[in-house]
């Protein structure tokens, strides 16, 4: 399945990401499912009816506990979060951390964050999140690669320590400690 963690809203792009999704052939809905799993937050009614309404093997699973979306992230075969705007982008470095090949935009933070370890779209082209999409689900190599480039890219970048020390680096340049 293709995995998506986040509150259903405007700026996560769901209603572009379901249009790519309902574009490719049907062979891919057939062998995956797409998954959300995120509140319903300030979404589009008609976005909102899409998730609920489950067609084309669309499932949409609510809150997830935060306890349980490690090992769901594990379980997906790619975590897509072709977001139009992110400040970090949160479920990019979980996914990465898992070891799970992550599509994403080519804009906002996400390219920071994902680094070598993401397949990259324009979020404003269903065309190109489709194509993604497919490619990363063609590929086993290159859903192994960005996997492994993720991980490594977590482990180096977004362990706590390491962030918790950038952070006291950051206050003392700035002078605040």
């Amino acid at each position: 399945f293709v995995l998506v963690v986040g509150t259903i809203e405007p700026r996560k792009n769901t209603a572009l990401l379901l249009d790519a999704w309902d574009s490719l052939p049907g062979r891919y809905r057939t062998d995956f499912d797409l998954v959300f799993a995120g509140p319903a937050g300030w979404a589009l009614p008609e976005t909102l009816a899409r998730l609920k309404r489950g067609q084309n093997s669309v499932r949409w699973l609510g809150y997830v506990d935060e306890c349980d979306l490690p090992g769901l992230t594990r379980a997906a075969t790619v975590a897509a979060y072709p977001s139009l705007y992110e400040g970090f982008g949160f479920p990019v470095a979980q996914a990465m951390a898992a070891g799970t090949a992550v599509l994403t935009s080519d804009s906002s933070s996400l390219p920071e964050v994902g680094a070598d370890g993401c397949e990259y779209v324009d979020p404003h082209s269903s065309q190109s999140i489709a194509s993604g999409l497919a490619r990363l689900l063609d590929s086993d190599s290159l859903r192994r690669q960005l996997g492994e480039a993720g991980a490594a890219t977590a482990l180096r970048r977004y362990r706590w320590n390491i962030c918790a020390a950038r952070s006291l680096d950051l206050f003392r340049k700035l002078g605040a400690l």
